[in-house]
Protein backbone atom coordinates (compact mmCIF):
# COMPACT_ATOMS: atom_id res chain seq x y z
CA UNK A 1 0.00 0.00 0.00
CA UNK A 2 1.42 3.42 -1.02
CA UNK A 3 1.28 6.33 1.24
CA UNK A 4 0.94 9.49 -0.58
CA UNK A 5 2.00 13.03 1.67
CA UNK A 6 -0.91 14.45 -0.24
CA UNK A 7 -3.52 12.52 1.56
CA UNK A 8 -6.82 13.79 3.16
CA UNK A 9 -6.97 15.16 6.14
CA UNK A 10 -8.11 13.14 9.13
CA UNK A 11 -12.08 13.95 10.09
CA UNK A 12 -11.99 15.69 12.80
CA UNK A 13 -8.97 16.93 12.66
CA UNK A 14 -8.90 20.00 10.46
CA UNK A 15 -5.78 19.23 8.87
CA UNK A 16 -4.86 19.21 5.30
CA UNK A 17 -1.41 18.32 3.89
CA UNK A 18 0.21 20.88 1.73
CA UNK A 19 2.61 19.95 -1.15
CA UNK A 20 5.97 21.01 0.08
CA UNK A 21 9.23 20.08 -2.17
CA UNK A 22 12.36 18.41 -0.32
CA UNK A 23 15.49 16.39 -2.35
CA UNK A 24 15.91 14.66 0.80
CA UNK A 25 13.55 11.31 1.53
CA UNK A 26 10.78 11.41 3.24
CA UNK A 27 11.31 10.07 6.26
CA UNK A 28 10.18 9.98 10.31
CA UNK A 29 12.97 10.86 12.67
CA UNK A 30 13.44 8.32 15.95
CA UNK A 31 13.00 11.23 18.04
CA UNK A 32 9.24 11.93 16.45
CA UNK A 33 8.78 7.92 16.69
CA UNK A 34 9.82 8.00 20.51
CA UNK A 35 6.71 10.94 20.89
CA UNK A 36 4.20 8.96 19.10
CA UNK A 37 4.79 6.22 21.33
CA UNK A 38 5.23 7.76 24.35
CA UNK A 39 1.93 9.82 23.68
CA UNK A 40 0.46 6.48 22.65
CA UNK A 41 0.92 4.92 25.54
CA UNK A 42 -0.28 7.76 27.77
CA UNK A 43 -3.54 8.13 26.11
CA UNK A 44 -4.39 4.48 26.09
CA UNK A 45 -3.55 4.56 29.66
CA UNK A 46 -6.48 6.87 30.10
CA UNK A 47 -8.79 4.87 28.56
CA UNK A 48 -8.73 6.75 24.80
CA UNK A 49 -9.84 4.72 22.19
CA UNK A 50 -6.48 3.34 19.96
CA UNK A 51 -8.24 5.36 16.40
CA UNK A 52 -8.63 8.51 18.49
CA UNK A 53 -5.21 8.42 20.16
CA UNK A 54 -3.38 8.05 17.04
CA UNK A 55 -5.88 11.16 15.71
CA UNK A 56 -4.94 13.34 18.59
CA UNK A 57 -1.08 12.66 17.80
CA UNK A 58 -1.90 13.20 14.25
CA UNK A 59 -2.72 16.69 15.32
CA UNK A 60 0.75 17.63 17.12
CA UNK A 61 2.63 16.24 14.31
CA UNK A 62 4.73 18.63 12.05
CA UNK A 63 5.81 15.84 9.80
CA UNK A 64 4.17 15.88 6.47
CA UNK A 65 5.20 12.36 5.62
CA UNK A 66 4.29 10.71 9.35
CA UNK A 67 1.23 12.65 9.23
CA UNK A 68 0.16 10.73 5.84
CA UNK A 69 0.93 7.03 7.67
CA UNK A 70 -0.61 8.15 11.02
CA UNK A 71 -3.95 9.11 9.16
CA UNK A 72 -3.30 5.29 6.38
CA UNK A 73 -3.12 3.79 9.89
CA UNK A 74 -6.39 5.51 11.54
CA UNK A 75 -8.31 4.59 8.45
CA UNK A 76 -6.85 0.95 8.61
CA UNK A 77 -8.11 1.02 12.44
CA UNK A 78 -11.59 2.45 11.70
CA UNK A 79 -12.04 -0.30 8.80
CA UNK A 80 -11.15 -2.81 11.54
CA UNK A 81 -7.90 -3.69 11.29
CA UNK A 82 -5.38 -3.67 14.04
CA UNK A 83 -2.40 -1.60 15.10
CA UNK A 84 0.39 -4.24 14.24
CA UNK A 85 -1.38 -4.81 10.61
CA UNK A 86 -1.77 -0.68 10.47
CA UNK A 87 2.47 -0.28 11.36
CA UNK A 88 3.08 -3.03 9.41
CA UNK A 89 2.19 -1.50 6.13
CA UNK A 90 4.69 1.20 6.90
CA UNK A 91 7.87 -0.60 7.22
CA UNK A 92 9.78 2.22 6.83
CA UNK A 93 8.73 3.83 10.26
CA UNK A 94 8.18 1.06 11.94
CA UNK A 95 10.57 -2.08 12.05
CA UNK A 96 9.39 -5.37 12.14
CA UNK A 97 10.79 -5.81 15.94
CA UNK A 98 8.03 -3.57 16.83
CA UNK A 99 5.46 -4.82 14.79
CA UNK A 100 5.74 -8.10 16.07
CA UNK A 101 5.96 -6.91 19.84
CA UNK A 102 2.91 -4.75 18.91
CA UNK A 103 1.06 -8.16 17.56
CA UNK A 104 2.00 -10.45 20.56
CA UNK A 105 0.51 -7.71 22.75
CA UNK A 106 -2.85 -7.68 21.38
CA UNK A 107 -2.66 -11.53 21.51
CA UNK A 108 -1.98 -11.44 24.90
CA UNK A 109 -4.00 -8.26 25.90
CA UNK A 110 -1.40 -6.25 27.16
CA UNK A 111 -0.58 -3.68 24.48
CA UNK A 112 -0.06 -0.51 26.95
CA UNK A 113 2.95 -2.67 28.75
CA UNK A 114 4.19 -3.59 24.83
CA UNK A 115 4.74 -0.47 23.81
CA UNK A 116 6.22 0.88 27.57
CA UNK A 117 8.80 -1.72 26.40
CA UNK A 118 10.05 -0.49 22.70
CA UNK A 119 10.20 2.65 24.13
CA UNK A 120 12.41 1.64 27.45
CA UNK A 121 14.31 -0.34 24.18
CA UNK A 122 14.22 3.19 22.14
CA UNK A 123 15.58 5.03 24.88
CA UNK A 124 18.48 2.58 25.38
CA UNK A 125 19.55 2.50 21.63
CA UNK A 126 19.21 6.65 21.41
CA UNK A 127 21.72 7.25 24.23
CA UNK A 128 24.24 5.03 23.05
CA UNK A 129 23.87 6.48 19.27
CA UNK A 130 23.90 9.65 21.05
CA UNK A 131 27.26 9.23 22.88
CA UNK A 132 28.93 7.96 19.76
CA UNK A 133 28.10 11.27 18.17
CA UNK A 134 29.44 13.10 20.98
CA UNK A 135 32.73 10.91 21.68
CA UNK A 136 33.59 11.83 17.76
CA UNK A 137 32.03 15.11 17.26
CA UNK A 138 34.75 16.99 19.08
CA UNK A 139 37.32 16.07 16.94
CA UNK A 140 36.04 16.31 14.24
CA UNK A 141 35.51 19.80 14.91
CA UNK A 142 38.79 20.43 15.56
CA UNK A 143 40.01 19.13 12.34
CA UNK A 144 37.43 20.91 10.30
CA UNK A 145 38.38 24.35 12.27
CA UNK A 146 42.18 23.34 11.40
CA UNK A 147 41.58 22.98 7.59
CA UNK A 148 39.73 26.34 7.88
CA UNK A 149 42.16 28.22 9.61
CA UNK A 150 45.45 26.75 7.29
CA UNK A 151 43.46 27.63 4.09
CA UNK A 152 43.20 31.27 5.53
CA UNK A 153 46.64 31.38 6.24
CA UNK A 154 47.70 30.15 3.19
CA UNK A 155 45.21 32.61 1.10
CA UNK A 156 45.43 35.68 3.01
CA UNK A 157 47.81 35.92 5.57
CA UNK A 158 51.20 34.12 4.24
CA UNK A 159 50.67 36.24 0.84
CA UNK A 160 52.08 39.20 2.11
CA UNK A 161 54.79 37.90 3.89
CA UNK A 162 55.97 36.47 0.76
CA UNK A 163 57.31 39.66 -0.82
CA UNK A 164 59.97 39.72 2.06
CA UNK A 165 61.17 36.72 1.12
CA UNK A 166 61.48 37.07 -2.06
CA UNK A 167 65.16 36.05 -3.16
CA UNK A 168 66.10 34.64 0.11
CA UNK A 169 64.56 31.10 -0.67
CA UNK A 170 67.88 29.39 0.26
CA UNK A 171 67.12 30.58 3.96
CA UNK A 172 63.93 29.44 4.30
CA UNK A 173 63.00 26.35 6.41
CA UNK A 174 61.12 23.26 4.47
CA UNK A 175 57.78 24.03 6.00
CA UNK A 176 57.74 27.03 4.74
CA UNK A 177 58.82 26.64 1.22
CA UNK A 178 56.09 23.91 1.20
CA UNK A 179 53.43 26.33 2.25
CA UNK A 180 54.70 28.80 0.19
CA UNK A 181 53.93 26.86 -2.49
CA UNK A 182 51.14 25.72 -1.36
CA UNK A 183 49.45 29.14 -1.29
CA UNK A 184 50.47 29.94 -4.48
CA UNK A 185 48.67 27.05 -5.71
CA UNK A 186 45.55 27.54 -4.13
CA UNK A 187 45.71 31.02 -5.48
CA UNK A 188 46.31 30.59 -8.82
CA UNK A 189 44.18 27.12 -9.47
CA UNK A 190 41.76 27.77 -6.69
CA UNK A 191 39.38 26.38 -9.24
CA UNK A 192 41.22 23.28 -9.85
CA UNK A 193 40.46 23.14 -6.16
CA UNK A 194 37.40 23.64 -5.37
CA UNK A 195 36.54 20.96 -8.60
CA UNK A 196 38.38 18.52 -7.04
CA UNK A 197 36.62 18.88 -3.59
CA UNK A 198 33.42 19.01 -4.97
CA UNK A 199 34.89 15.36 -6.96
CA UNK A 200 36.38 13.84 -3.86
CA UNK A 201 33.16 14.98 -2.23
CA UNK A 202 30.84 12.87 -4.72
CA UNK A 203 33.46 10.32 -4.88
CA UNK A 204 33.49 9.86 -1.31
CA UNK A 205 29.45 9.76 -1.08
CA UNK A 206 29.27 7.10 -3.35
CA UNK A 207 31.89 4.92 -2.06
CA UNK A 208 30.44 5.60 1.77
CA UNK A 209 27.26 3.93 -0.19
CA UNK A 210 29.02 1.17 -1.73
CA UNK A 211 28.72 -2.41 -0.77
CA UNK A 212 32.33 -3.01 -0.75
CA UNK A 213 32.78 0.09 1.72
CA UNK A 214 29.82 -1.38 4.43
CA UNK A 215 31.33 -5.35 4.07
CA UNK A 216 34.73 -4.04 5.31
CA UNK A 217 33.65 -1.50 7.62
CA UNK A 218 31.64 -4.00 9.45
CA UNK A 219 34.71 -6.99 9.32
CA UNK A 220 36.65 -4.06 10.82
CA UNK A 221 34.17 -2.97 13.76
CA UNK A 222 34.01 -7.06 14.76
CA UNK A 223 37.20 -8.30 13.81
CA UNK A 224 40.13 -5.58 14.49
CA UNK A 225 40.84 -5.26 17.89
CA UNK A 226 41.49 -1.67 18.29
CA UNK A 227 37.26 -1.71 17.81
CA UNK A 228 36.04 -5.26 18.31
CA UNK A 229 35.14 -4.65 21.94
CA UNK A 230 33.33 -1.40 21.86
CA UNK A 231 31.41 -2.67 18.76
CA UNK A 232 30.65 -6.23 19.57
CA UNK A 233 29.32 -5.00 23.27
CA UNK A 234 27.17 -2.42 21.87
CA UNK A 235 25.77 -5.37 19.12
CA UNK A 236 25.26 -7.94 22.00
CA UNK A 237 23.64 -5.30 23.97
CA UNK A 238 20.86 -4.02 20.92
CA UNK A 239 20.86 -8.14 20.20
CA UNK A 240 20.04 -9.19 23.63
CA UNK A 241 17.54 -6.08 24.95
CA UNK A 242 16.07 -6.79 21.31
CA UNK A 243 16.01 -10.48 22.07
CA UNK A 244 14.70 -10.00 25.78
CA UNK A 245 11.75 -7.44 24.94
CA UNK A 246 10.02 -9.44 22.34
CA UNK A 247 10.41 -12.94 24.57
CA UNK A 248 9.35 -11.55 27.45
CA UNK A 249 5.96 -10.20 25.22
CA UNK A 250 5.29 -13.44 23.70
CA UNK A 251 7.51 -13.71 20.33
CA UNK A 252 8.41 -16.96 19.75
CA UNK A 253 12.10 -18.19 19.99
CA UNK A 254 13.21 -18.83 16.60
CA UNK A 255 11.01 -15.59 14.32
CA UNK A 256 12.13 -13.05 17.89
CA UNK A 257 15.59 -14.08 17.01
CA UNK A 258 15.63 -13.23 13.10
CA UNK A 259 13.97 -10.01 13.86
CA UNK A 260 16.36 -8.80 16.93
CA UNK A 261 19.34 -9.85 14.02
CA UNK A 262 17.94 -7.25 11.58
CA UNK A 263 18.12 -4.90 14.08
CA UNK A 264 21.70 -5.03 13.99
CA UNK A 265 23.73 -2.97 11.25
CA UNK A 266 26.78 -5.00 10.61
CA UNK A 267 26.49 -7.97 8.16
CA UNK A 268 29.00 -10.12 9.94
CA UNK A 269 27.16 -10.20 13.39
CA UNK A 270 23.28 -10.80 11.47
CA UNK A 271 25.52 -13.49 10.27
CA UNK A 272 25.96 -14.82 14.00
CA UNK A 273 22.51 -14.74 14.89
CA UNK A 274 21.26 -16.45 12.26
CA UNK A 275 23.32 -19.47 12.56
CA UNK A 276 21.85 -19.09 16.30
CA UNK A 277 18.72 -19.11 14.60
CA UNK A 278 19.40 -22.30 12.35
CA UNK A 279 21.09 -23.86 15.22
CA UNK A 280 17.79 -23.64 17.17
CA UNK A 281 15.77 -25.01 14.23
CA UNK A 282 17.78 -27.90 14.55
CA UNK A 283 16.77 -28.92 17.51
CA UNK A 284 20.09 -27.34 19.36
CA UNK A 285 19.74 -24.58 22.11
CA UNK A 286 20.55 -20.89 22.16
CA UNK A 287 23.45 -20.87 24.39
CA UNK A 288 25.40 -23.25 22.19
CA UNK A 289 25.15 -21.03 19.04
CA UNK A 290 25.62 -17.63 21.27
CA UNK A 291 28.54 -19.45 22.83
CA UNK A 292 30.42 -19.39 19.12
CA UNK A 293 31.14 -15.31 19.47
CA UNK A 294 34.18 -15.71 20.94
CA UNK A 295 34.42 -11.63 22.13
CA UNK A 296 31.66 -12.90 24.50
CA UNK A 297 32.79 -13.33 27.88
CA UNK A 298 32.43 -16.36 29.63
CA UNK A 299 30.38 -15.67 32.33
CA UNK A 300 28.07 -14.12 29.97
CA UNK A 301 28.15 -17.37 28.25
CA UNK A 302 27.36 -19.20 31.37
CA UNK A 303 24.78 -16.93 32.85
CA UNK A 304 22.34 -17.11 29.23
CA UNK A 305 23.00 -21.21 29.70
CA UNK A 306 21.46 -20.81 33.03
CA UNK A 307 18.85 -18.50 31.90
CA UNK A 308 17.75 -21.58 29.23
CA UNK A 309 18.08 -24.47 31.78
CA UNK A 310 15.72 -22.48 34.23
CA UNK A 311 13.69 -21.02 32.08
CA UNK A 312 14.40 -17.33 32.61
CA UNK A 313 15.92 -16.46 29.07
CA UNK A 314 13.91 -13.10 28.56
CA UNK A 315 14.79 -11.70 32.59
CA UNK A 316 18.67 -13.01 31.69
CA UNK A 317 18.78 -11.21 28.63
CA UNK A 318 17.43 -7.91 30.04
CA UNK A 319 19.88 -7.85 33.21
CA UNK A 320 22.56 -8.61 30.78
CA UNK A 321 21.94 -5.63 28.06
CA UNK A 322 22.26 -3.27 31.21
CA UNK A 323 25.66 -4.41 31.69
CA UNK A 324 26.64 -4.42 28.28
CA UNK A 325 25.32 -0.75 27.91
CA UNK A 326 26.88 0.27 31.32
CA UNK A 327 30.26 -1.13 29.88
CA UNK A 328 29.21 0.68 26.46
CA UNK A 329 29.30 3.91 27.91
CA UNK A 330 32.14 3.46 30.16
CA UNK A 331 34.50 2.66 27.20
CA UNK A 332 33.15 5.51 25.19
CA UNK A 333 34.02 7.74 27.88
CA UNK A 334 37.34 6.55 28.09
CA UNK A 335 37.55 7.03 24.24
CA UNK A 336 36.53 10.47 24.24
CA UNK A 337 38.88 11.41 27.57
CA UNK A 338 41.71 9.99 24.67
CA UNK A 339 40.81 11.83 21.74
CA UNK A 340 40.02 15.17 23.20
CA UNK A 341 43.16 15.92 24.23
CA UNK A 342 44.85 13.71 20.92
CA UNK A 343 42.78 16.28 19.17
CA UNK A 344 44.08 19.00 20.89
CA UNK A 345 47.90 18.19 20.18
CA UNK A 346 46.93 17.87 16.63
CA UNK A 347 45.74 21.20 16.41
CA UNK A 348 48.63 22.32 18.43
CA UNK A 349 50.98 20.96 15.84
CA UNK A 350 49.19 22.67 13.11
CA UNK A 351 49.35 25.90 14.50
CA UNK A 352 52.93 25.30 15.84
CA UNK A 353 53.56 24.28 12.09
CA UNK A 354 51.71 27.70 10.51
CA UNK A 355 53.37 30.03 13.04
CA UNK A 356 56.86 28.74 13.09
CA UNK A 357 56.81 28.69 9.31
CA UNK A 358 55.81 33.01 8.98
CA UNK A 359 58.00 33.71 12.36
CA UNK A 360 61.08 31.59 12.20
CA UNK A 361 62.03 32.86 8.70
CA UNK A 362 61.43 36.56 9.56
CA UNK A 363 63.89 36.02 12.64
CA UNK A 364 66.32 34.44 9.83
CA UNK A 365 65.90 37.40 7.91
CA UNK A 366 66.90 39.58 10.03
CA UNK A 367 69.86 37.95 11.26
CA UNK A 368 70.90 37.64 7.77
CA UNK A 369 70.21 41.61 7.07
CA UNK A 370 72.50 42.22 10.40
Amino acid sequence: MSISVQSKAVPGSGIKKKKSFSFSRPSVKQKELFFFLTQLSLMLDVGISLSRAIETINGQTTNDYFKGVLEAMVKDIEEGHQLSAAMSRHPTVFKSVYVNMIRSGETGGFLPKVIDSIIEMLEKQQAIRSRLRSATAYPLVLCVLAIVVTIFVLIGILPKFMVFFEGKYHILPPTTRVMMGLSVFLRSYWWVCILGAVGLGAGGRVYLSSKFFTSHKDWISINVKLFSKLFNNIYTGFFLRSLGTMLDNGVPLAEAISIAGNTIENSYYKAYVENIRINIEEGGHFSTGFALNKNIHESVKQMIAVGEDVGKMPEVMLKLSHLYERETEDSLNQIASMIEPAALVIMGVVVFIIVSSIILPMFRLAGAMA
